[in-house]
C-alpha cells in the first residue's frame, strides 16, 4: 500500500510536467510566429492571399483536397487598410452580424489555438486599376449577407474560402485559382448527393507565376 501511495504522486508529478511543456512549447511556438509576422514587409496597392492550417477536425478534411500543399485548410484575401493588413475569409461558423464572412488582421486571422501553419503570399503584375476593383469588390462584400456554402456549388450567392477568393479575383479579371475535380465517396458523397466534386482548392494558385511567397511558417 505504501508503494502505491509513493508511486501515484510520481506519476501525478510527471505527467503534470509533460502537460506543462507541452503548454510552454505551445506558447512559445506562438509568440515565434506573433512576433515573425511583424517582420513582414506589407507594401500598399498590393493583393494578398493568406493561408492557415489547423489541426482540427475540420483542418484536416480541407487538406485532404489540396493539390499539393500538406499544411493548409484555409484562405484569404487582403490588402493593407490605415497601415495594418486587412484579411477577408469566409469561415463555416457565423459572427456576431450572422454571416460568414470575416474582416481580420493578421493578428486576429492566426488566433486559433490549433494553428500549425501560416503562409503569406503577394500578387504580381497587378496594376492600380485592377487593385483599387479588388480592393472595391472586398469592401462591398461587407454589404453582403454572405453565408458558407455547405453544398460547394457556384451557382449559388454563398462561398467557401478559397470560392469566396476566387470569385473576387475573377470579376477584376485575375485567373489564378484553379479549379479541381476529384471523386469523393461515403458521408461526403451521401452529403453532396454527387460522385464527384469540382472546386477551388485552397492552393489551387501556388504554381502561378503571378503569385509570390513572401511569408512562411510550419509549427
Amino acid at each position: 500500500m505504501l508503494f502505491y501511495k509513493k508511486k501515484y504522486p510520481l506519476i501525478l508529478i510527471t505527467i503534470m510536467g509533460i502537460a506543462l511543456i507541452i503548454v510552454v512549447f505551445s506558447f512559445n511556438h506562438f509568440n515565434s510566429l506573433y512576433e515573425r509576422i511583424h517582420h513582414i514587409n506589407f507594401d500598399n496597392q498590393t493583393v494578398y492571399l493568406i493561408q492557415r492550417g489547423t489541426t482540427g477536425k475540420l483542418g484536416n478534411i480541407a487538406k485532404d483536397f489540396n493539390i499539393k500543399n500538406k499544411y493548409a485548410s484555409h484562405i484569404g484575401i487582403g490588402f493593407i487598410h490605415n497601415n495594418k493588413l486587412s484579411i477577408y475569409h469566409v469561415y463555416v461558423d457565423k459572427n456576431q452580424k450572422n454571416n460568414n464572412l470575416y474582416i481580420e488582421s493578421l493578428e486576429e486571422f492566426i488566433q486559433p489555438e490549433d494553428i500549425n501553419y501560416l503562409c503569406v503570399w503577394r500578387l504580381q503584375e497587378i496594376n492600380p486599376q485592377k487593385f483599387e476593383s479588388i480592393k472595391k469588390s472586398l469592401i462591398q462584400s461587407e454589404k453582403e449577407n454572405i453565408l458558407f456554402d455547405f453544398i460547394f456549388k457556384e451557382d449559388n450567392n454563398n462561398y467557401y474560402c478559397s470560392e469566396f477568393v476566387a470569385k473576387k479575383l475573377e470579376e477584376s479579371g485575375v485567373h489564378i485559382m484553379k479549379n479541381n475535380t476529384k471523386p469523393i465517396s461515403g458521408i461526403a458523397k451521401q452529403a453532396l448527393d454527387r460522385d464527384t466534386l469540382t472546386y477551388f482548392p485552397v492552393d489551387g494558385f501556388e504554381n502561378s507565376r503571378q503569385i509570390n511567397k513572401i511569408f512562411e511558417w510550419i509549427k
